[in-house]
């Protein structure tokens, strides 16, 4: 897979099992409670000093969606945003993502699909690029000497975009939004997060997945990573046999074999211990000094001067496992090893240096020049718009929201440690923090998706039970696709900090009800 594939990918994850077990639903989200109230093109006589509609077309249904009006917006000076309203409601609206540098438009196929998947469930369905298009101004040029589109970028864009949808809605069912959710991941969870954080009010109920809350300590890890490995030597081959030491060592910690890492944390490897040193020239099944001290690197905590940025990342993601690509390599393709070109990595972080880290902006800054002694002279203000990182949701769980938070244990991108120490923050401010933010951290899952352990699951159905019908989930049912859309490997995910354990030494993983949801010792 090139390059660019593989950057839309990463900028467009989406999920086909979002609303996969709504048979199973307490809460029968799809019903129609609503009829349209207007013509549709008669919304772009709405148009107001908050919002511009620039078009509005009726789509007619099709085997796939329901028949709808599709709203195409603007908000000063450049956020584009699309409604798509179903002429059969069912009184809540879907709103979801972006991913990586964001700016991808509403045509874009994945969203497309998104879109699709939340209309044949008679959703209000809300998209915004947050303000750029990526076709015109790529990974984040956007930002080049552009404060607005950062503001825009970091938290604007969405918060004025739900806003103008709800206004949209009642003006075309003359009847309010009962219940609004937000389904992202990557930056589509940080997206939701800081919603949470700064308007505890736009959602009723959040997805975030993966979220690159600590987005300014990310970029600074991706940094770090990046040094790390481009100058190891290191080649896939010899990633997958990194992946063998590290999983013979610490796969069977849960009490059984199965390919995955239950809890990385209880993983005590070591690279210069645990490895085989080359006695002479580098070969695939040994490793030399320059790839052992490279490794030492990348699993260590981000230091920059005294303070520490970002915590080690969890080994894990090495393994072979299902990639953005729907192909079998390791995990740290196309992130960090690219035989097609540069590294997703690379991609994803230069251009915090560039164009958001520093006041003055540095379009040829290289990177991997930054020596991690003092912090870029413009990260207060940087933080301060883009990170998702406030612990206190005190007005987000007053006024009901609840906030659902998943991570793969195997992402290769960003560290599930920042969600659980983000979890323990909120927890230092209230106790009672289970009862509005639960967090699924899931053994084998690669970044959002794809992985060598079960990565599909509903997300969606859950958090409207849990919204709607207060039933607050302790699981999440996972599973892997097989041919005729077969559910293979299913097993539950529990609720941080319990952990799904076998209750007996079968490695037959087809029967979920072969596990429990139980505390166990997080160290090694």
């Amino acid at each position: 897979m090139g390059l660019c594939c593989a950057w839309v990918l990463a900028s467009n994850v989406t999920h086909s099992s979002t609303f996969a077990n709504y048979d199973d639903a307490q809460i029968k989200y799809a019903k129609i409670r609503h009829s349209a109230q207007m013509r549709c093109k008669d919304l772009v006589s709405t148009s107001n000093f908050n919002y511009t509609i620039i078009a509005a077309s009726e789509i007619a249904a099709t085997e796939s969606i329901p028949i709808h009006c599709r709203v195409s917006g603007l908000v000063a000076s450049e956020v584009r945003f699309e409604v798509n309203l179903p002429l059969k409601w069912n009184a809540r609206i879907y709103m979801f993502g972006n991913g990586g540098l964001a700016g991808t438009p509403a045509i874009d196929p994945l969203k497309q699909f998104s879109r699709n998947q939340a209309l044949m469930q008679n959703f209000v369905t809300v998209y915004t690029d947050t303000g750029h298009d990526r076709r015109v101004e790529p990974g984040g040029t956007f930002a080049h000497n552009n404060f607005h589109k950062l503001v825009d970028y970091g938290f604007r864009a969405v918060h004025l975009t739900i806003a103008s949808a709800k206004a949209i809605v009642q003006d075309f069912y003359a009847n309010e939004v009962s219940h609004s959710y937000w389904h992202g991941c990557s930056t589509g969870g940080r997206q939701g997060m800081i919603s949470a954080q700064r308007f505890p009010n736009d959602f009723d109920g959040i997805i975030a997945g993966a979220p690159a809350a600590n987005y300014s300590g990310l970029k600074f890890s991706q940094a770090w990573r990046v040094a790390a490995i481009s100058r190891s030597g290191l080649t896939e081959e010899e990633v997958l046999v990194l992946a063998d030491h590290i999983y013979r060592q610490c796969d069977n910690l849960d009490g059984v074999a199965d390919g995955l890492i239950a809890d990385p944390r209880r993983c005590d490897f070591d690279p210069n211990r645990d490895l085989p040193k080359c006695k002479g020239q580098d070969k695939v099944d040994c490793f030399d000094k320059q790839e052992i001290s490279s490794l030492t690197q990348y699993y260590a905590p981000v230091v920059i001067g005294d303070e520490k940025i970002y915590p080690a990342m969890p080994v894990g993601s090495e393994v072979l496992g299902l990639t953005y690509s729907r192909e079998q390599r390791s995990g740290w393709f196309p992130w960090l090893i690219n035989d097609q070109g540069p590294t997703l990595l690379d991609q994803l972080g230069s251009d915090f240096f560039r164009y958001m880290a520093y006041i003055e902006d540095r379009p040829e800054y290289d990177w991997t020049e930054f020596e991690f002694e003092m912090l870029p002279d413009n990260i207060a203000d940087f933080r301060a718009i883009v990170d998702a990182t406030d612990p206190d949701l005190s007005a987000f769980k007053n006024g009901g929201g609840k906030l659902l938070s998943y991570f793969g244990w195997a992402d290769p991108d960003i560290n599930p440690l920042t969600l659980i120490d983000y979890h323990n923050q909120v927890k230092s401010l209230d106790v009672s923090v289970d009862d509005y933010f639960r967090v699924f951290l899931m053994p084998g899952l690669f970044h959002c998706q794809g992985g060598a352990g079960p990565d599909q699951f509903d997300v969606m159905t859950p958090l409207i039970d849990w919204v709607e019908g207060g039933m607050a989930p302790d699981q999440v049912k996972t599973w892997k696709l097989g041919k005729g859309n077969q559910r293979l490997d299913q097993r539950p995910v529990c609720a941080y900090p319990t952990q799904a354990t076998r209750q007996n030494s079968t490695q037959n993983s087809e029967q979920a009800h072969m596990f429990a949801c139980a505390t166990t010792n997080s160290q090694p």
